[in-house]
């Protein structure tokens, strides 16, 4: 799939210079990079919501059939 962002000119030169760096293109370390913020965005939503369960009091059951369902979609994931 393409998608076509702007950049301003020294982000584009960061993002270049760590692409090079790491030997992989441009294309594939901006995957990577945002497939990595998705991912810890989903971490901290899922943190978030369990401590409101633990908040509530109820951490319990809850708690752990979340923590499961983090486990197997990350797992999932990759």
């Amino acid at each position: 799939m393409r998608i076509t962002f702007l950049v301003s000119d020294s982000l584009e030169k960061e993002i270049r210079e760590i692409a090079k760096q790491e030997k992989k293109s441009v294309s594939s370390f901006v995957a990577e990079a945002v497939a990595f913020y998705i991912k810890e965005q989903k971490r901290r939503k899922a943190a978030e919501k369990l401590l409101a369960l633990a908040e509530e009091g109820a951490a319990s059951d809850d708690a752990l059939d979340e923590l499961e369902r983090m486990r197997e979609e990350d797992e999932n994931r990759f």
